[in-house]
């Protein structure tokens, strides 16, 4: 029985794990200051944010040329299966997860319907190559960026199969044990142009109070997709275990059904086992499905596009000239992420449904060859027992958003404030608006010091924070972010770093 239930635990987490997540462009800056942005981020981090920003230069001080190695590496991860409050109040105190403590844990992190889901997201980006120029009038950049979103829903029923096991008192009755999974990895090559746009009655504008001078800018990064791996798995069973007794040994049932898309090479591998099977029913899993992943970025293709504008004004703010000589505010909107990405290589459709029942009645074999062929069943007879076909190419919108900014700089010191809204909801993007306020501080004018909060979206409250050195010519700077601890919505994590930037 600890064998079986090994087994099925282990088709479980590999099934969630066999695949590599607001999703505004983040950076060490924008991480740092509660992640916004919009009239902040320049350099060849703005062809993802707001191309406009490619014609700025925030600090005042930095080089007309932006190069970047590895230039930004951010990780955020949010949903309401990452719950602070449960983990601490059950998992930090040595509480022995048993009888009324474990029921009391289960229903603070899903409530009392164990239908009830509750979902994670995660999302990496990498820049591992960016380069901006900035000159009078116009500014260009070609910036590369890896991004990878994934999405993980468990029901309540999945999580007490992981911390009762087959405990045949819990699972009596059949209860629903459910988790779905989704993953997109693809990347983008992204070339970016801004310019400054002529104005009319600028001297006219000049004239008004506390108004020194006025720009705006222009900027669209249009940008080519390749589609490097996706999958979406769909698990929905119910299981029922059934106590032995003086009528006969315990029985484990599962009543099971799961769909799966894949692509490439492992597709092909796949429907090769499932073809096989129709005619050799001992066909083995491992003989046909072995990938090795030879196959990522030939998978799908796609287009997008970044568009922005800003404003850049000289203002004068006599009030204000303690904090310093420059005082520039910029009003800034842009649209990003427009497009979508196909996966089009041999798009397979995997199904299966069936039902897994076990009686725990070996017969004349040994203990360990019982278990041995119980092993070889489940993976090809029961679980691996799916059929393959062709299905159209996959069709996946890029997480675009609606953002805009407001940035004030005086001296040293620059505040931001940010809105922005999702155009669909997935991984860690959301249709939820909401809304971040952020500061720098640059001590000794190198330092930057940075902290941020945003509200709304869909989950809490987060806090960031941000520090390190930040040269005309170098720069290597942390940002990180988390949310206050919340019962309903879960949390959010996340963190973010430089990489290596050059500029001259």
């Amino acid at each position: 029985m600890k064998k079986l239930k090994l087994i099925f635990t282990v088709f479980l987490a590999l099934s969630a794990a066999s695949v590599v997540a607001q999703s505004r462009h983040f950076n060490s800056a924008t991480i740092g200051m509660g992640g916004g942005g919009t009239a902040y981020v320049d350099g060849y981090h703005a062809n993802f944010l707001n191309p406009a920003n490619l014609m700025i230069n925030n600090t005042g001080r930095k080089p007309k040329r932006t190069l970047g190695l590895l230039g930004g590496v951010g990780l955020r991860a949010r949903g309401t299966l990452l719950n602070q409050d449960v983990y601490e109040t059950y998992f930090t105190k040595g509480l022995v997860l048993e009888g009324q403590t474990r029921v009391d844990m289960l229903n603070a992190w899903f409530g009392s319907d164990v239908s009830n889901t509750r979902n994670v997201a995660v999302g990496l980006n990498v820049v591992p190559f960016g380069f901006s120029n900035r000159g009078k009038n116009t500014a260009f950049s070609l910036a590369t960026r890896v991004r990878t979103i994934e999405e993980f829903n468990v029901n309540k029923g999945f999580m007490e199969l992981a911390f009762y096991g087959l405990d045949s008192d819990h699972f009596a009755n059949p209860v629903p044990v459910n988790f779905s999974n989704t993953v997109l990895a693809y990347s983008e090559v992204s070339v970016g142009f801004a310019m400054e746009l002529p104005i009319p009655l600028t001297g006219l504008i000049e004239k008004l109070p506390f108004i020194n001078g006025i720009s705006i800018y222009a900027g669209a990064a249009p940008k080519y997709i390749i589609g490097l791996q996706s999958s979406e798995l769909d698990f929905r069973s119910t299981l029922q275990v059934t106590p032995a007794d003086q009528n006969g040994p315990g029985v484990i049932t599962h009543d099971f059904n799961y769909s799966a898309y894949v692509y490439g090479d492992l597709a092909t591998q796949m429907s090769a086992y499932s073809n096989a099977r129709q005619s050799d029913p001992t066909a083995k899993f491992g003989d046909y499905v072995d990938y090795d992943g030879s196959d990522i970025g030939t998978l799908g293709s796609g287009f997008g596009l970044d568009l922005g504008v800003t404003a850049e004004i000289d203002v004068s703010l006599p009030a204000l000239g303690i904090l310093g000589k420059r005082q520039v505010l910029r009003v800034s909107m842009s649209a990003t992420d427009l497009g979508s990405v196909s996966y089009s290589e041999n798009p397979q459709e995997i199904n299966a449904n069936s039902i897994f029942t076990f009686d725990g009645d070996i017969g004349d074999d040994s203990f360990g060859d019982y278990f041995d062929t119980l092993s070889d069943s489940l993976e090809n007879d029961v679980y691996g027992g799916f059929e393959a076909r062709d299905t159209p190419e996959r069709k996946y919108d890029l997480p675009g958003m609606y953002n805009f900014g407001v940035a004030l700089t005086l001296g040293k010191l620059t505040t931001t404030v940010d809105y922005g809204v999702g155009f669909n909801d997935f991984g860690t993007n959301t249709d939820i608006s909401f809304l971040t306020l952020g500061a720098e501080y640059r001590l000794l004018n190198f330092i930057p010091i940075r902290v941020g909060t945003r509200r709304g979206g869909d989950f809490s409250a987060a806090y960031s924070a941000g520090i390190g050195l930040d040269f005309r010519f170098l720069e290597l700077t942390f940002g990180a972010s988390t949310v206050s601890s919340d019962a309903d919505k879960g949390t959010s994590l996340a963190f973010a770093w430089s990489g290596l930037v050059l500029r001259f």
